[in-house]
């Protein structure tokens, strides 16, 4: 296809970082490469109090968190940033846990305003959050989860794809967060690259996607926001949404395949034909290459998500609202 840039069998850079291979789930087996980004029940105790500090308690930080800095945390600090703070609650007194509490009850307030159509009050609640950790950080700088803060706000502003728009160095992880997780579903095993392997990604795509229109350069600066929106449809989608999914990932991975013209595969309408489909996808390349490949063609990716997940209408800059 025309808008598909096409990529060398084998990448100079993997010969410096090495390929990171995933647990394969072949076409016999009955598991399935079955991610999940939050795990448990928002009503899940995790500190006994008082008060009692739930899984909700602590979704509702990252959510207000990510949407008061348009961003979405890397799936490692958000987990450090999570684990962090419920060591904390454990070890602080009443007042301490009270301000948290605070900060994560207002995130009822900012729903009602955003499914009202309150814009300015949206706004002012998040500007309400914003000041409210700026004043946490300031007040203690070495707080475990104050300083995992600090590290992801001066990131954010961090560029590292140039061109207009440029990218930002958390919208450009996110990015391949996303990519990580659609050459999963696609190869139906778990593909992680390792950080040299980001690195030389990272790298690579910033010249590489200079050639790309503004159109698609502008829907890569807010990319985090649409891996947001991904994370929540997948998490909250049935199985034939997810089914979905699983197969549109498949046949992007065999039309990106290092094939003349591409695999020709069939994921059928249930999980054994997609598994068969996948493992024949999963055959045709190596998992740094096919994810290198996906990187290099966010028009095809971005169709793929659309297809599978519904995500044609964009993500608005309210985030707090897709989970």
């Amino acid at each position: 296809m025309p808008w598909m840039l096409r990529r060398s069998t084998t990448l100079l850079i993997a010969l410096f970082v090495g390929l990171q291979f995933g647990t394969a789930v072949h076409a016999d087996d009955d598991r399935m490469f079955d991610p999940r980004f939050r795990e448990g029940a928002p009503s899940d105790a995790l500190v006994k109090g008082p008060p009692q500090l739930s899984r909700g308690h602590l979704n509702a930080f990252v959510d207000l968190f990510e949407a008061a800095f348009d961003l979405a945390l890397p799936a490692a600090t958000e987990q450090a940033l999570r684990d962090a703070l419920e060591t904390e609650y454990a070890k602080r007194d009443a007042a301490w846990r009270e301000g948290l509490f605070d900060l994560t009850d207002s995130i009822v307030n900012l729903r009602c305003c955003a499914r009202c159509g309150n814009r300015s009050g949206v706004r002012g609640c998040l500007r309400s959050f914003r000041r409210s950790i700026d004043e946490r950080v300031r007040a203690e700088p070495s707080g475990a989860a104050n300083k995992i803060m600090i590290r992801v706000l001066e990131r954010r502003h961090e560029v590292v794809w140039v061109g207009d728009p440029e990218v930002k160095r958390l919208a450009a992880d996110a990015y391949l967060e996303m990519v990580q997780f659609v050459t999963s579903l696609g190869r139906n095993e778990k593909v992680a690259m390792s950080s040299g392997q980001l690195s030389a990604l990272r790298d690579y795509l910033g010249r590489d996607l200079r050639r790309l229109s503004e159109a698609t350069r502008e829907k890569l600066a807010g990319i985090h926001r649409t891996w947001l929106l991904v994370k929540a449809r997948w998490d909250r989608g049935r199985d034939t949404r997810r089914f979905r999914m699983r197969r549109e990932a498949t046949l992007l991975m065999a039309r990106l395949a290092p094939v003349e013209g591409g695999l020709t595969v069939d994921p059928g309408s249930d999980l054994k034909a997609y598994a068969r489909a996948a493992s024949k996808v999963a055959a045709a390349d190596r998992p740094f290459d096919a994810a290198t490949a996906v990187a290099r063609n966010p028009q095809a990716l971005l169709q793929a998500l659309t297809r599978g997940l519904a995500i044609d209408r964009g993500a608005s800059e309210f985030t707090f609202m897709f989970r």
